[in-house]
């Protein structure tokens, strides 16, 4: 393996050998954490255990990635950079009844391997690309809400402000996960570290502002289109709107009349009966996606004086930043009436433009091994980290994409390597001579996504329900009714027995317990990395939550319903369900002395009930070592 060569190239710079290999265990949990997001089963942890040939494990990873579990794991970490939530946060927070199909639409593209250039393509200019079928269109629209689903203050009345807020917020979001650039600290003045001028800002600043993202009324709103639906059903739906308009003009022409007969008065009844018949068989709403489009202004801005948009200097003409382009190339001309946004499309995915496969691989190498090979995943300008291995950085970005953009591959690449099956313990030797780990003599340990906690406690107390949501709700048929005439409850909602990506989550309003606790991405920034931390907090929730007293009790429940179990097996099993190995001996004269003391049944289920508590609890639960 390549990768493995340009890491011990530089192991052996420093007279440093790799640790030992990781246990079949240890490298089972971490390789379905990394790739689904959920823990291995008992027996796919034993199979492994007896036989772990190389065969065998790439069998396991070819599974891993053609499950629906890894674009349900990798989409999120998708989710985390385009700042997702369903909701605008802001003064008056609006619930984003449609923002659940761009995050189906993220999970669906990682489970296709869709090519990262088409991918980034279509979120930034899906709605201005060719299409060839009505499912294709569908898609690339609800892909623009990458560019809409930021947090807002739609109440906001200065709405040239608004306007420029909401650029500023895309310019911020497309610059930091794509680029790996801060670059609207350019929107006042001169980039104060990166070689990046006002006018850069403002030239990219033309393209967003010729992107109709808002409605701006006294209260503004999202841009929302109808999604194409087969003939069939939208005949149907169609005629059902023809037929109500019109029983309700004949209703109200028959309601006008002053001095209508008795016949006329039976008409009106009959009509409104017949209204309220049709009304009771209505077909679903046509569904809509937030999505963006062209601003009738749409055209070259000028810069606005210390960031006032009040305040216009000179004008800019639409492009890209000149810091990225060839020393004679130039950004192309756009024409006036359009956004430019193909445009840009092209230039972020160009073969030119490095910088965006690096980033990204860098944020693939950081998800599997803990640390990006530029540590500061969202800069790499000159305040961020110099790459520890660059060469290997280079090789990387250069065969991604060789490889069509491919992220399934690239990640089969990366825990095929040996560096990836490294244990995470070390000698004496290498943590004197290298502390940080930046060589990569062994793993480093990791503590879960909040996630991945909470699927690991459903999946242990037999309480998950797999499938995917098609709507905000889980469980809701569909998200348009459930929300109309409805407050809504958080808590109510975020109860279901689905994988946490499918959880709504909200801005500036109480977010479920767990996420939070464990160091949830915020949904108002781009998060390239989420900052992982050890607090009281954590094992308190974890010791006292009703929630997880209640998966306990399903938990012990689901394992006593295992008949001809000897208390060995059943503790055998709860390990391994939860934490992916046997308890030590120690663990396991401790476990079977409190389970000694249970003298009836109802007195064994809460032993038991104790005993998945504290192993959800514990340490080792929390960390992929």
């Amino acid at each position: 393996n390549l990768i493995d060569r340009f890491v011990m190239a530089e192991l052996e710079k420093n007279s440093m050998p790799p640790t030992r290999d990781a246990s079949e265990a240890e490298l089972l949990r971490r390789v379905s954490f990394d790739l689904t997001g959920l823990p291995p089963s008992p027996d796919q942890i034993r199979d492994f255990q007896k036989d772990a040939s190389e065969q065998h494990y790439q069998s396991i990873i070819d599974q891993m990635l053609a499950s629906q579990s890894f674009g349900e794991k990798w989409g999120r970490h998708w989710l985390d950079l385009a700042r997702y939530a369903d909701s605008t946060g802001g003064g008056r927070s609006s619930v984003l009844s449609n923002a659940w199909r761009y995050r189906n639409y993220v999970i669906d593209a990682y489970n296709q391997d869709k090519p990262l250039d088409l991918f980034i393509s279509e979120q930034i200019s899906g709605d201005l690309m060719p299409w060839s079928s009505q499912e294709q269109r569908n898609n690339q629209l609800v892909a623009t809400a990458y560019l809409a689903i930021g947090p807002k203050n739609l109440d906001l009345q200065d709405k040239e402000l608004l306007r420029m807020n909401t650029v500023d917020e895309q310019i911020d979001t497309m610059g930091r996960s794509l680029l790996g650039m801060t670059i609207s600290c350019a929107r006042c003045h001169d980039h104060k570290f990166d070689p990046i001028p006002t006018e850069d800002y403002y030239a990219l600043a033309g393209i967003f502002r010729s992107t109709r993202t808002l409605i701006r009324d006294n209260v503004s709103k999202l841009v929302e289109q109808e999604l194409e639906l087969p003939f069939g059903r939208k005949q149907n739906y169609q005629e059902y709107s023809n037929q109500v308009k019109q029983l309700g003009n004949s209703i109200k022409l028959l309601k006008k009349i002053k001095d209508a007969s008795e016949d006329q008065k039976a008409e009106l009844k009959a009509l409104e009966q017949q209204l309220a018949k049709v009304k009771d068989t209505a077909p679903a709403p046509l569904p809509k996606a937030i999505t963006v489009g062209v601003e009738k202004d749409a055209g070259d801005y000028a810069v606005c004086v210390r960031g006032n948009v009040h305040q216009l200097g000179a004008k800019v003409p639409r492009g890209f930043l000149k810091v990225t382009l060839d020393k004679n190339a130039s950004s192309p001309a756009i024409p006036e009436g359009e956004t430019g946004r193909l445009e840009l499309a092209q230039w972020l995915t160009s073969s030119d433009n490095p910088l965006t496969p690096r980033v990204y691989v860098n944020r693939v190498w950081q998800h599997l091994f803990g640390r990006g090979i530029v540590r500061s995943v969202d800069n790499f300008g000159t305040t961020g980290d110099a790459p520890t291995h660059p060469e290997l950085l280079d090789y990387l970005s250069y065969h991604f994409v060789q490889n069509n953009w491919s992220t399934k591959r690239l990640v089969r690449e990366l825990v095929l390597s040996r560096t990836y099956r490294l244990s995470s313990s070390d000698t004496d030797a290498n943590q004197s001579r290298d502390p940080d780990n930046a060589l990569r003599s062994r793993m480093i340990p990791r503590t879960l996504p909040a996630e991945a906690i909470r699927d690991s406690i459903l999946i242990a107390s037999g309480q998950l329900r797999g499938g995917r949501i098609t709507s905000m709700l889980p469980g809701a048929a569909s998200s348009d009714s459930a929300l109309r005439n409805a407050k809504l409850d958080y808590e109510s909602i975020v109860s279901p027995r689905v994988r946490s990506v499918y959880i709504p989550i909200f801005r500036e309003e109480g977010r479920n317990a767990l996420l939070d606790n464990f160091d949830f991405a915020n949904p108002s920034f781009t998060v390239g990395r989420r900052t992982p931390g050890v607090r009281p907090t954590q094992s308190l929730y974890l010791m006292n939550n009703a929630w997880i007293m209640d998966q306990a009790e399903f938990a012990a429940a689901k394992l006593l319903s295992k008949k001809d179990c000897s208390d060995g097996e059943r503790l055998l099993h709860a390990y391994m369900a939860t934490l992916s190995r046997e308890p030590s001996q120690a663990e396991k004269l401790i476990a079977m002395n409190f389970l000694s003391k249970a003298e009836n049944q109802h007195q064994q289920r809460k032993a038991w009930e104790g005993i998945y508590h504290a192993l959800f609890s514990c340490v080792d639960f929390r960390y992929i070592h």
